[in-house]
């Protein structure tokens, strides 16, 4: 067997565990995400402006100045500032998503309002592509799927398999959610042992050429 071969076994071996992780998640209260971190960062759209580097958002089209407008973004319950938004009147986009850099996100969190069943948020993992709806969302947080502009929550996932994507659709008037936050993936032990022995093997080999 080549050491070529023997590479790309250790790394299906990884594919293959990874792809059994799915994303699981739950609803807390409050408008800011209760995890401690460590690592935790927030984006909270203030100003309307887009973050940029680890993160980066893909339309600013989605992004709704306080206090919005009850007819078609209305601005998530006891929320005062800017927020994102998507819809499919008034300028929004019905879909927009965040692409996170390095090795992706393990856990990824929003404060959400007034669920709706046409709300839905889509991960993309190493396992695959998994869509949240509005039902399931508001299921969480114990609260009817109405549309209720009283209502809020903050929605919490988490990846085994690290969060490459994040994609918020709406087919009617709208999806409404701030404070963005995640934390950024670190290589599992796993990852490391295949990384050294992917070294090992290829220092053999250089040797063996060598004698």
């Amino acid at each position: 067997m080549t050491i070529a071969k023997l590479l790309l076994g250790l790394s299906l071996a990884g594919a293959a565990l990874g792809a059994q992780a799915t994303v699981t998640y739950n609803a807390t209260s409050g408008l800011t995400s209760l995890n401690p971190g460590p690592g935790l960062v927030t984006n909270t759209f203030d100003g309307q402006v887009l973050p940029t580097g680890f993160a980066t958002y893909d339309s600013a089209a989605a992004l709704i100045a306080a206090p919005g407008n009850s007819g078609y973004a209305a601005e998530p319950f006891n929320d005062t500032t800017d927020f994102f938004s998507v819809g499919t009147s008034h300028g929004q986009v019905s879909s927009s998503s965040v692409t996170f850099g390095g090795l992706g996100v393990s856990y990824f969190g929003f404060y959400m309002s007034s669920p709706d069943t046409y709300n839905t948020v889509t991960f993309y993992t190493s396992a695959g592509a998994e869509t949240i709806t509005g039902t399931q969302m508001a299921g969480k947080a114990g609260v009817a799927v109405d549309g209720n502009q009283g209502v809020g929550f903050y929605m919490n996932f988490y990846s085994a398999a690290p969060i490459t994507k994040v994609t918020f659709s709406s087919n009617q008037d709208a999806f409404e959610t701030d404070n963005h936050s995640y934390i950024a993936a670190v290589p599992e032990p796993e990852t490391y042992a295949m990384l050294l022995a992917g070294l090992g093997l290829v220092s053999v080999a250089a040797r063996r050429r060598r004698a």
